[in-house]
């Protein structure tokens, strides 16, 4: 049996009355059903989850699972029966509820389980140590793996052998990057790279659509660096994306956001950084993005010309033309073109003039220059394109009656 390690905790979602009802559904305490997954590791590691999915297990199998829930007036979805899992709805919360399993077989990414009442059997199963550990409804936590000590650390480290772990499922090795760049204070193990190198062949049974969602968490956390480097370090990052130049340009980023003061992490910003000169429509196609997001990673690449040295009129066409976000995003991607820290200034203020922007529209329309006699047609349009080119490069921007004086005098001339 594990050397497993007991501690009690509080965390406040364990009072909510949704959480405590749900317990007392599945039949706790008589029956040990346990919180489980990243509920317990952020309650370890002091983090609110808010309003966040709750996941349980129980040894009971999901007929019986499915019972008791019923028998509490408690809607069902039965969203994956054939591995386990059954959804409660609780009020405006769901939960997701797992009976207990062990692996029978695996084939690199799927596992043929059958239902166990072991929790020990259940935890060396899981992926990492931090998402082994399970809480009982009183707050007691317990530990089959050094998933607490791994969790305060900053650790991320596979239950019990790398290889093992990764072959049973591919996906892990995306999901060990993913948490290292959401959770990791201290480097991945060399071992733990050295077995992700070895088996990145791997990747290739993994669904687009899975790699995107893994790639867009991990790029998506605040600092996902350091997580990307040894990704790229373990051979895995060239097996999933066009990387050209080494991630130069990726790399660059950091230190552009932190001097930028940036706020957000926008993943298809660091995914354009990422694939810098590869062709962002055939990297969408790849990723199987959605065609927003295909869009997005499209304009992102399309050019790096927002830059100080932009005539402040160009700088408001853009800004008139495309979303402030974009032009702020491709702001900050040409900044990792330029010589770094060099310039920090002229690229500050300009990221300021960009953020101070306030969108607004030529205070003209295809109506008053009908109204001066233009006849409908083309020229309604060049009429318009030319004033709005005119009233860009003026600030501050012309009022109306300036902007309509402009279009009679062009249309006279005419």
């Amino acid at each position: 049996m594990p050397n497993s390690v007991q501690t009690t905790l509080t965390p406040k979602w364990l009072a909510e009355p949704e959480v405590q009802r749900i317990f007392t559904a599945l039949g706790a305490p008589e029956i040990d059903a346990r919180a489980v997954g990243g509920a317990v590791r952020d309650a370890v590691m002091g983090r609110d989850r808010g309003d966040s999915e709750i996941d349980l297990a129980t040894p009971e199998e999901p007929d019986e699972v499915i019972a008791r829930l019923q028998n509490a007036n408690l809607r069902v979805v039965p969203t994956g029966l054939s591995h386990g899992t059954v959804t409660a709805v609780v009020g405006k919360r769901t939960f997701e509820i797992t009976s207990l399993r062990r692996d029978t077989a695996t084939d690199g990414r799927h596992a043929v389980v059958e239902f166990t009442e072991d929790w020990h059997e259940d935890a060396r199963r899981r992926d990492f140590t931090f998402n082994a550990m399970s809480m009982e409804r009183d707050g007691t936590v317990h530990d089959d793996h050094g998933g607490m000590e791994d969790a305060k650390a900053g650790r991320v480290r596979f239950v019990g052998a790398t290889a093992d772990r990764i072959q049973e499922d591919y996906l892990r090795v995306l999901r060990l990057f993913r948490f290292q760049a959401l959770y990791g204070r201290t480097p991945i193990d060399a071992d733990i790279l050295s077995a992700c190198r070895a088996h990145a062949a791997g990747l290739a049974r993994l669904s687009a659509e899975r790699v995107q969602a893994e790639l867009a968490k991990m790029l998506g956390a605040p600092s996902p660096y350091q997580a990307v480097a040894q990704m790229q370090e373990a051979g895995v990052l060239d097996r999933v994306l066009p990387v050209r130049d080494g991630g130069a340009q990726f790399a660059r980023l950091e230190g552009v956001e932190h001097a930028a003061h940036v706020a957000d992490a926008a993943w298809l910003r660091r995914l354009a950084a990422l694939v810098d000169g590869a062709d962002a429509r055939a990297v969408a196609d790849a990723l199987k993005l959605s065609n927003a997001d295909r869009a997005a990673l499209v304009q992102l690449t399309m050019d790096q010309s927002i830059t100080p040295d932009l005539p402040p009129a160009a700088l408001r066409r853009a800004l008139y033309d495309l979303e402030t976000a974009v032009v702020r995003n491709r702001a900050l991607l040409a900044w990792t073109r330029a010589p770094y820290p060099r310039g920090m200034e002229r690229w500050q203020a300009l990221l300021k003039t960009i953020a101070d922007w306030v969108p607004t529209s030529l205070p003209l329309s295809g109506g008053d220059v009908l109204a001066l006699g233009v006849a409908p047609g083309p020229r309604v349009g060049t009429l318009l394109e030319e004033l709005l080119t005119w009233w860009l490069a003026r600030e501050p921007a012309p009022d109306r009656a300036a902007a309509l004086a402009e279009l009679q005098s062009r249309v006279s001339k005419r």
